[in-house]
């Protein structure tokens, strides 16, 4: 924790971000003890982005939680209730789950899947986004999410089958300038996986521009 964080955390005190609880100011994971035995984590292996037998433009994808219970309702606040500050202790188990399935030296940039403009001016932040660039830091990697952009506006995908997700996003993302990602082994950051359409649309322009590999992160899943 550096001081920065330090100082914020004197100024704010830490809660923990699943039951609320008063933490210790010098807490770097605003997790209490109780919480942290209760948490549905997702055990250390590499998942694939979609299910079906086609390609997958993403080479895999790895998550820290299952997407129930508490980490739900942690993700929901997080997303819909201005708590911006949850993406510290979201992006330190990132990088501890990272570490622990791929190398970290083999990539070099990390970047979040964008969210349209309006939706993050109503929101006031784009919750990736959070995440990536903190992310970034504990990795010391590039944050380059300004590479990825959202064309046009699409429909939430939480009340879609996944043909109607597929729909939804295809031929949402651009990239901006490819050849800043040709060649490049990329990190894909964005919160919930759930059908994978919207991190494969992201990993398919990404590598249709030249990227070489394309890993996502996602804080929690919801699949079974």
């Amino acid at each position: 924790m550096n001081f920065i964080e330090r100082l914020v955390n004197i100024v704010y005190p830490p809660k923990c971000i699943f039951c609320q609880k008063l933490l210790d100011h010098d807490a770097a994971l605003h997790i209490c003890s109780a919480c942290y035995l209760k948490l549905p984590l997702v055990e250390n292996r590499i998942l694939k982005t979609s299910l079906d037998e086609e390609e997958n433009y993403c080479d895999g994808v790895v998550s820290v939680f299952e997407y129930t219970g508490m980490v739900k309702e942690s993700l929901i606040r997080f997303k819909f209730y201005n708590k911006p500050s949850y993406y510290r202790t979201y992006a330190r188990l990132l990088a501890d789950k990272i570490g622990k399935v791929t190398d970290v030296k083999n990539y070099q940039m990390v970047l979040s899947v964008p969210l349209h403009k309006h939706k993050e001016f109503s929101r006031g932040y784009n919750q990736a986004r959070l995440i990536s660039k903190a992310l970034s830091r504990l990795l010391k990697k590039r944050e380059c999410s300004y590479l990825l952009k959202r064309e046009r506006y699409t429909e939430a995908q939480s009340l879609m089958d996944k043909q109607k997700r597929n729909q939804n996003v295809k031929g949402a993302f651009a990239v901006v300038s490819p050849n800043k990602v040709k060649g490049k082994a990329i990190l894909l950051v964005d919160d919930i996986l759930t059908t994978g359409s919207t991190l494969e649309e992201c990993g398919r322009v990404l590598k249709q521009a030249g990227a070489e590999k394309v890993f996502a992160v996602v804080v929690a899943t919801g699949r079974k």
